[in-house]
């Protein structure tokens, strides 16, 4: 198995190689940038599960961000450090980038590793989730298409006790098949 992707991203460069010096040697592949557009080009071109993200940024702030990586790749969970401690801060980082945790600055690096390692984990279920759609999916597709081909094929009648229910089958229908086929019809009645 790879190493996750954590991307981390802030436009102070201290605190970003504090953030990396933090995690590294956790088992991650790390890529850090001050600038969000390129983070959000990476989050769109690899597999990356966890984004680590300032709130305060020049181009565009952390929710926004956490937004944007939202639509590109919902997989990628996305963690939200911040130095204020405004209610309207959280609540947009819920709502609009769908935050997965915050990270009072100055951070703990204990409490940074822990919230990334859960990140992780959740970024492993909401890929699985996200197979299991997809395979759930593609059964439909194929039950479609076989109910096209062969009417009600998919839709097979049962009794109380879970048994099928096996719809009688008049003699003339299978006058033409053979006296064993007529034969094995007759004992199921």
């Amino acid at each position: 198995m790879s190493q996750p992707i954590v991307v981390c991203v802030d436009d102070d460069k201290q605190l970003l190689a504090s953030v990396v010096r933090v995690l590294r040697n956790q088992g991650y592949q790390l890529m850090s940038t001050s600038d969000p557009i390129e983070a959000l080009d990476w989050i769109g071109t690899k597999d990356v599960a966890v984004m680590v993200s300032d709130f305060e940024m020049p181009v565009m702030n952390g929710v926004e961000l956490a937004a944007a990586s939202r639509l590109v790749r919902p997989e990628t969970v996305r963690v939200l450090m911040t130095g204020r401690q405004a209610l309207d801060t959280a609540v947009a980082g819920i709502n609009q980038g769908e935050v997965f945790r915050y990270i009072q600055k100055p951070f703990e690096p204990m409490i940074l590793r822990q919230i990334v390692r859960d990140a992780v984990d959740r970024h492993h279920e909401l890929m699985a989730t996200a197979s299991n759609r997809e395979q759930a999916k593609r059964r439909a597709q194929l039950a479609a298409e076989l109910d096209a081909e062969y009417p009600n094929i998919t839709h097979v009648a049962r009794d109380v006790d879970g048994g099928y229910v096996v719809p009688r089958t008049p003699p003339d229908a299978v006058a033409n098949v053979g006296i064993d086929t007529f034969v094995l019809i007759g004992r199921r009645t």
